[in-house]
């Protein structure tokens, strides 16, 4: 699949089939989309989003809830702990959803077995930016870079055990020089620390590298995306740059509990699926710097296993212990 931050407002699901409208008729209670991060931030924005659009299209009462804490594992215990009736809904990073089983070993859940995804809301690329203490702007600068001055080339992430830290390992050993791991609390502290020359590389989701595009102090060296960012024309992708081992997307998906009746299953499928097809949707999605999948994947549980060993590979280069 493939590919910052404003609050619009609340609510979700609905259009359609008469088969999932009169599922939904049936459904006289609020329907919780869960999201495991706090308001604002960009998981939240595109629940948001994808909430307004549906909001427009039913008359259900919808609320998004932020459960942030523990690498989204408060969200995902609130959806599997909820009664299996359609009512409770995780809007997630796919990478969230496979990667907390490897980095916390309390998670106890299977994202395939235990959880079913319905839709991608948006799809999304990594970027790799240089800030002003290397004085690079190419992926190859920085290399000479780091190689003349051991010890001095840190990447920042916004945290431990994220997928910016396990691509940060993976482009280490691509690069063959040392990049010491720097985790942040989130984005935000990480950027100004780049920006300010306390780091000299940063990884994180191209989106939030947009703002900075053109402005002279942040260089995004490459995407992870298989394709250029409209938003950022002049950036490449990691493919460009002799890196096609990293090329790499995250999604954010829409998720029931696995043993949800088949029937509440397919019906809610459809009605996010007409939404994500809907041209106002599409366009307010782009406008945030993401893409929606040109395709749903037919079977999401494939897809998924075929990320989760991308991203053991990563995490194995790391030398991450989840028990340390």
């Amino acid at each position: 699949m493939k590919s910052l931050s404003t609050t619009i407002a609340a609510t979700v699901f609905g259009l359609g089939t008469a088969l999932a409208s009169s599922a939904f008729a049936q459904q006289s209670d609020t329907i919780r989309l869960v999201v495991g991060f706090p308001p604002g931030g960009v998981v939240d924005v595109v629940a948001r989003t994808f909430a307004e659009h549906a909001r427009q299209a039913t008359d259900h009462t919808l609320v998004v809830e932020n459960r942030p804490g523990a690498s989204g594992k408060l969200a995902i215990d609130t959806v599997l702990n909820a009664p299996a009736d359609g009512l409770t809904v995780l809007i997630a990073p796919a990478s969230m959803m496979e990667l907390t089983p490897m980095v916390i070993p309390s998670a106890n859940y299977d994202p395939i077995e235990d959880m079913v995804a319905l839709g991608g809301l948006a799809e999304y690329g990594f970027g790799v930016a240089a800030g002003p203490s290397s004085g690079t702007t190419t992926i190859d600068e920085y290399r000479d870079w780091a190689a003349a001055n051991p010890g001095m080339s840190n990447f920042a992430t916004p945290g431990q055990g994220t997928p910016q830290h396990f691509l940060g390992a993976q482009l280490q050993n691509l690069l063959g020089v040392e990049l010491m791991h720097v985790p942040y609390r989130g984005g935000a502290a990480a950027i100004n620390d780049v920006l300010g020359g306390q780091v000299p590389l940063f990884i994180t989701t191209e989106q939030l590298l947009i703002p900075y595009e053109g402005q002279g102090k942040l260089h995004t060296l490459f995407i992870t995306s298989p394709q250029r960012n409209p938003l950022m024309p002049n950036v490449p992708t990691s493919k460009e740059v002799g890196l096609p081992q990293l090329e790499t997307m995250d999604w954010f998906g829409v998720f029931l509990k696995a043993d949800t009746p088949a029937e509440k299953t397919q019906a809610l499928t459809s009605q996010v699926r007409q939404v994500l097809a809907s041209q106002p949707y599409i366009k307010a999605i782009n406008k945030l710097g993401y893409a929606v999948p040109e395709k749903q994947a037919d079977d999401f549980s494939e897809l998924m296993r075929t990320e989760i060993q991308a991203w053991e590979d990563r995490l194995k280069l790391s030398g991450f212990n989840p028990n340390e």
